[in-house]
């Protein structure tokens, strides 16, 4: 029976909006400052940074074109786990994804940059410098993923909330901030507006209002760092209509963003669909990604839950988290995408109420560093060299 047709609505948050949240909270408890040694990730010692010394594991294998990455979100919401998620990502990936709404007040005209925000970038980019392997995936997310994207999040008192993307002064603030972006951490990738379909579904009017500021933030970003590759985010299941509300696939939309989309960045999650078991993922479920679109295509977001997800009690083991992991990288890598970002690491020990008590098991290590089924081919993958120009 499937559920997206039978009345059994999702919970009314999605993934993405939950990393804006924790990572934020772990970045502000950051700011108490940490110091210590490095590494670069290479195997060798690196000169003193704010995160730990790591060595990568030997190379083994065949060597791979595919990225692997992690997010920032950390097991738990201590300065430490927010620093230990990024040695994480630069020993076992190649990518990392910073994921946050804009600090809205900090951008609006007649603003200033605050502390929070300048200490966080300083830390932040002081990790990147430290761990120089790692590529920065960088999302500005506007939009509130606990009401399913239909409005802004995190809007300050004064801003109406009902204009949303098309009060000027909010307009502008997107635009300075990804300026701001641009400029202080020069992302390999950065995506202006996450699971952006999901806008165009609930509130079409600001769908339209985000093309346009869209496009004019797009220019800016470029012209800040030209290397920059610059996309929104797609949710794919939403994308095919069958995540919350049903409706029809609504493919068209890539259209509205073509010529101004350097790749086509996807979050899916297919156990919040139609499947109740990694056997019932159609066999073109990734494959009409490249029928689609020619270019670079990214998941910019995925996870498999290893335990029951709450209503959903026939999603989750050990054994189903592994065999989605090893369907997905080994058809991203045939058919030529450019890198798997898996939502977390470790499982966030903090998701223990509301919605968020979903995604507890999402990690492919359990919150204490204990492997899970998964873990190994993750390592095993991790391990094989990059291709040259990779």
């Amino acid at each position: 029976m499937k559920a997206a047709r039978t009345g059994m609505r999702r919970s009314s948050w999605f993934p993405a909006g939950w990393i804006v949240a924790a990572a934020a909270v772990a970045a502000a408890l950051v700011l108490t400052g940490c110091g210590g040694s490095g590494g670069n990730g290479s195997g060798e010692t690196a000169p003193a940074g704010p995160g730990p010394a790591v060595e990568r594991p030997e190379p083994a294998g065949e060597p791979r074109s595919l990225l692997l990455g992690f997010s920032s979100l950390p097991p738990e919401l201590t300065s430490a786990a927010y620093i230990q998620a990024f040695a994480t990502a630069a020993q076992y990936a190649d990518l990392i994804l910073i994921q946050r709404t804009p600090p809205w007040a900090d951008f609006l005209p007649g603003g200033n940059i605050s502390q929070e925000t300048a200490e966080t970038t300083r830390l932040e980019t002081a990790l990147l410098k430290q761990y120089g392997n790692l590529k920065l995936y960088f999302a500005i997310d506007p939009t509130d993923g606990a009401v399913q994207r239909s409005r802004l999040a995190n809007l300050p008192p004064s801003v109406d909330v009902q204009a949303g993307f098309t009060d000027p002064g909010v307009r502008a603030a997107f635009v300075a901030y990804a300026a701001y972006v641009a400029k202080n951490y020069r992302p390999a990738y950065m995506a202006l507006g996450v699971e952006v379909n999901m806008i165009y579904e609930r509130a079409p009017e600001q769908f339209e209002a985000f093309v346009s500021l869209y496009q004019e933030a797009y220019a800016v970003v470029k012209g800040n760092s030209p290397e920059t590759k610059v996309f929104p985010t797609w949710q794919l299941e939403d994308l095919e209509g069958t995540f919350g509300q049903v409706h029809p696939p609504r493919w068209e939309l890539l259209e509205r963003f073509r010529g101004k989309m350097d790749a086509l960045a996807i979050s899916t999650y297919p156990f919040l669909g139609e499947v109740r078991s990694v056997a019932d993922i159609r066999e073109d479920y990734y494959r009409q990604l490249r029928n689609r679109w020619d270019g670079e295509i990214l998941i910019a977001e995925t996870g498999y839950p290893s335990a029951p997800v709450e209503g959903r009690e026939a999603v989750g083991t050990e054994a189903e988290q592994r065999a989605y992991l090893q369907r997905l990288l080994t058809e991203a890598e045939q058919l030529g995408f450019t890198g798997v970002v898996w939502f977390a690491p470790l499982d966030p020990a903090f998701a223990t109420t509301g919605p968020a008590v979903a995604f507890r098991d999402i990690g492919l290590r359990r919150a204490d560093g204990s492997n899970k089924q998964a873990w190994p081919l993750w390592e095993e993958w991790a391990r094989r060299p990059l291709a040259a120009g990779k």
